[in-house]
């Protein structure tokens, strides 16, 4: 017989639900069924999981609160969320709260949903917990706003300190300047700046640079978005405007305290793994940011200054080689 490759717990209060996991899990994986989160948290305390899958609509504790207990009393087991309806603040406070490995929309593909127990169960056994690292605030740290809000660059500026190396983009262009030219630690973004969706950069800067933390501003209530940025980009918080500024030094205390962690144990950068990106999207967003940089440059020309559409594309390109290591 051979070996079970993790343990998994699986929590659902729907008995069938429990039963069609345990069967399509069971060959593979030793697994624990709770059905509701209170007795989940009473199996964690007892078993070493590997895997912690949850739904999140069960009566009493929602899976959202459930995954903040359980990454307290089982940081070491990766986390996936289970959902079947599109409720915006629950999959924020999953990230924000549980910080969840992957989110899955019910009804789910068997072969996918094995596919990524599968693969938290391996970084689970593989890649340790980095060191917790001493909070000695953001100085030191490179710090990117992307946003044409001047109030919230502002807000930002006044959060980070001055002897933080912050920088800010008004445009996609402007970032993937400033992104070629110096490493970036902590990323806070938008989720679009002018006609530009933002995301795309979000998502490729997490897969190409893993040590890379990115924060989101968001008042989008576009639930497959946001679910694309959890699984494509492992976004590390979500944070809904306005912010209040308190709140924001505290998350961004914590981005940097996440960064540190991941630059001192490299291996632990799996833990944060993300599923591969849409086949040419790097290409796409590059000619896009393009095209915007010629389009915020024309008002320019139009009143007499010199615009070179070639300089544009080329440096842009330029850009995007030096960022993506295809240069």
């Amino acid at each position: 017989m051979r070996d079970k490759k993790g343990l998994v717990l699986c929590v659902d209060d729907e008995p069938n639900i429990l039963r069609s996991l345990h069967w399509m899990l069971h060959k593979d994986f030793d697994v624990m069924t709770a059905p509701d989160g209170l007795s989940g948290l009473e199996m964690l305390r007892k078993h070493d999981f590997d895997v912690i899958v949850s739904d999140q609509r069960m009566p009493g504790m929602m899976g959202s609160e459930f995954l903040r207990e359980a990454c307290k009393i089982a940081p070491r087991a990766m986390r996936i969320l289970l959902t079947g309806y599109s409720d915006l603040q629950a999959i924020l406070r999953s990230v924000n709260e549980g910080e969840v490995f992957r989110f899955v929309n019910k009804p789910w593909s068997n072969e996918e949903l094995t596919k990524t127990v599968a693969e938290a169960a391996t970084i689970a056994k593989t890649q340790p917990l980095p060191a917790p690292v001493e909070d000695a605030g953001p100085g030191g740290e490179s710090i990117l706003l992307i946003d044409d809000d001047k109030e919230m660059i502002e807000l930002v500026r006044q959060a980070v300190g001055p002897d933080t190396q912050f920088r800010h983009a008004s445009t996609l262009s402007e970032a993937v300047t400033i992104l070629s030219a110096q490493p970036v630690g902590v990323l806070m973004s938008e989720t679009r700046v002018g006609r530009m969706d933002t995301t795309p950069l979000v998502k490729l800067l997490k897969q190409k640079h893993p040590e890379i933390v990115s924060m989101v501003f968001t008042v989008n209530s576009d639930v497959d978005a946001i679910i694309k940025l959890i699984n494509q980009g492992q976004i590390y918080r979500f944070i809904p405007k306005p912010v209040k500024p308190g709140f924001l030094k505290l998350m961004l205390s914590s981005a940097v305290n996440k960064h540190r962690e991941l630059k001192r144990s490299p291996g632990a950068v799996r833990r944060h793994a993300v599923e591969k990106t849409p086949e040419g999207l790097e290409q796409k967003l590059e000619q896009d940011i393009q095209l915007e940089a010629v389009r915020n440059a024309a008002p320019a020309a139009s009143a007499g200054q010199a615009m070179n559409d070639g300089s544009f594309m080329h440096r842009i390109g330029i850009g995007f080689r030096r960022i993506f290591g295809t240069a």
